[in-house]
């Protein structure tokens, strides 16, 4: 990692990252039937999520396989998707070929609304200087507040740390925003974040991408998407299949953690082996942890021959094998 993409990770620990998230989706879904068609279509809870509250869900094809994951947001007049731009038409058209007696509306708002992240320790801090207001107490709790005569949502979101808001305002103020942000976020230490600093960050996390980690071919559960999925809500499409691998059959593959006993980052596919020299699986995602001083991955292994603790070993080289740790989370 170089010195400058090494301050950007240190500021997320030590003071204020902010994340340009600019180009994900957003999806507003209006009329008077959002809510139970929304709650029918994806796989956690939305009849009971109370006004200006989000949570984490997936929508999934009817054999239980992930089309998509995205966060969402209950206003009074509407429900907002907060999704992945590479997963926007996707989820657009498989929301809409839903819609048959219901009246609801699927609209693609994502060139109006703009997102930005404040992750790290100073992020309240910051947050009060700037709007003058104290940050929801709640994770993904929404609170709309006026700036320059417009209204922002303020969403406190622990993402990428212990402190972390989010902001989605419209596209029009975005420059004043970002100016007003840095300016009164230096003396806390505040800098713009890029992909590489983000991408370690989001594994230090534990924090699955779509993509990489995984994709259409996935069962929420071996992704241990658990915070994603209702097991007390009724019908869902792809319901019957995540209950019965979650009551019954469970599944063949699970994501787990690696921690890396050398300095070399495994490439993405690099097998993971016990030590019969058995295939247990591969890797999905793999970097350097400065925070662990070793390398991290995630990997897809097979679930009845491994277990947490367990030691295996990583194939980064044609004839080069390195042990690792198997975890459930990094930290």
């Amino acid at each position: 990692m170089t010195e400058a993409k090494l301050l950007e990770y240190s500021a997320v620990q030590d003071a204020v990252g902010l994340f340009d998230f600019s180009n994900r989706g957003k999806i507003k879904v209006i009329g008077p039937d959002r809510r139970t068609f929304l709650h029918a279509m994806i796989s956690n809870d939305v009849l009971e999520l109370s006004d200006w509250t989000g949570r984490y869900g997936t929508l999934l094809t009817a054999r239980g396989r992930i089309i998509a994951d995205f966060f969402y947001y209950n206003f009074p007049d509407f429900i907002l998707v907060d999704i992945r731009h590479d997963l926007l038409t996707r989820t657009v058209e498989a929301l809409q070929k839903h819609i048959i007696m219901d009246e609801v509306e699927i609209q693609d708002v994502s060139l109006k609304m703009h997102h930005l992240s404040l992750q790290g320790p100073r992020s309240f801090k910051l947050v009060e200087e700037v709007f003058g207001v104290s940050v929801p107490s709640k994770q993904r709790r929404v609170r709309a507040v006026q700036w320059e005569q417009t209204e922002i949502w303020l969403i406190r979101k622990d993402e990428l740390s212990e402190y972390g808001m989010e902001l989605i305002f419209p596209e029009r103020i975005t420059t004043a925003l970002r100016k007003t942000l840095i300016q009164g976020g230096n003396p806390l230490g505040l800098c713009l974040v890029g992909e590489e600093a983000h991408n370690i960050l989001r594994m230090e996390a534990g924090i699955p991408w779509y993509g990489l980690d995984m994709d259409e071919n996935r069962y929420p559960m071996e992704v241990g998407l658990k915070n994603a999925i209702s097991l007390t809500k009724g019908c869902y499409v792809g319901q019957e299949v995540v209950a019965k691998a979650t009551n019954i059959g469970g599944v063949t593959n699970l994501l787990m953690g690696l921690k890396i006993r050398d300095k070399l980052i495994p490439e993405r596919g690099s097998e993971v082996l016990n030590e019969e020299e058995q295939n247990l699986g591969g890797i999905t995602s793999a970097v350097f942890s400065p925070l662990l001083e070793c390398p991290i991955a995630f990997a897809y292994l097979k679930r009845a021959k491994i277990r947490v603790g367990d030691k295996c070993m990583v194939k980064i080289q044609e004839n080069k094998t390195v042990y690792a740790e198997i975890v459930d989370k990094f930290i």
